[in-house]
């Protein structure tokens, strides 16, 4: 009787917890997971700063990029954070003079997300994810010009603060059974603030003498555009036999950034477009990680 009893309330017990303990999708609601990537960015770039010179100065841009993407606790918003690294040095058409210029940027965005369900035969037009949300970013940075280094203004300083939109978009494929996945990111900044000295102004004026009136301004798209698109496509180096054993993902794509400011009669543009490498890794919090990795076998996305 007891034996009974005790197999009775084993088999209740069973069927409670397959009631009540969350199924993978939220596991990982819980468990909030990461997508994390570096990567390195190498191509051709462009800068023209007025308040230097009128000459538009082409060359090798670099970059450095690191990429974090979270999954919110009720999985239907994500949270992404890109900080960035980028140098370019250019010179003149006429090859006499050169320009070095530096861009350290950082953003911040929170992602509304839509999972799509299609067929087959509609998976390259429709995506299976899209994420769109608001952004706040910061960036600072410098423009130098060689052949000024003597003179009282040989460089510019760039600081500015945006707000605006960011659209993800994600397809997903396998090679060889493996997943895979291909994502188009675009984000625009609709409004912000910028320091933009007067033209002709030495920064000695504007620092040392406190002569900051008409230097911090409000931007928009009447004065300020600016458009990064980056294509990238994420590959498990499972898909090579011998390597399967590494838990690693490759991430390859194309990415291409303009941003053009009129202010104070100066004009500032610079523009690049890179070859993008880097590893991707799809993680657990290590908060939660102990609570779920024996409920979700397969890999866990931020997106």
């Amino acid at each position: 009787m007891r034996r009974k009893l005790l197999l009775t309330l084993s088999l209740c017990s069973e069927l409670l917890l397959m009631c009540c303990l969350p199924t993978s999708a939220v596991a990982q609601d819980k468990a909030r997971p990461v997508t994390s990537t570096i990567s390195l960015q190498t191509g051709q770039g462009a800068v023209r700063d007025t308040y230097l010179t009128p000459l538009l100065y082409g060359g090798r841009s670099t970059a450095v990029n690191y990429e974090r993407w979270q999954m919110m606790s009720n999985l239907k918003w994500n949270t992404q954070q890109m900080t960035e690294l980028s140098f370019l040095n250019a010179d003149s058409n006429d090859a006499i003079s050169s320009t070095w210029a530096g861009r350290l940027r950082y953003h911040f965005a929170a992602h509304k997300v839509w999972r799509i369900e299609h067929g087959n035969g509609m998976r390259w037009f429709v995506p299976n994810t899209v994420c769109v949300g608001p952004y706040l970013a910061t960036e600072m940075g410098f423009n130098y010009n060689l052949k000024l280094a003597n003179a009282n203004n040989p460089a510019t300083a760039r600081l500015a603060e945006q707000a605006g939109l960011s659209v993800m978009a994600n397809w997903k494929y396998s090679i060889r059974k493996q997943p895979c996945e291909v994502m188009l990111h675009v984000k625009a900044p609709m409004m912000g603030v910028a320091f933009v000295p007067e033209y002709g102004a030495s920064y000695y004026e504007t620092f040392y003498l406190d002569n900051t009136e008409n230097t911090v301004h409000f931007t928009s798209l009447h004065n300020q555009q600016d458009l990064d698109i980056r294509l990238t496509t994420d590959i498990p180096l499972s898909v090579i036999r011998f390597l399967r054993r590494l838990d690693m993902t490759m991430r390859l794509g194309l990415s291409y950034h303009i941003e053009t400011m009129d202010i104070n009669n100066i004009v500032t543009r610079m523009n690049s477009a890179h070859f993008v490498i880097g590893w991707t890794y799809h993680y657990l919090p290590l908060s939660s990680r102990r609570k779920v990795n024996s409920i979700i076998k397969e890999p866990v996305y931020a997106y």
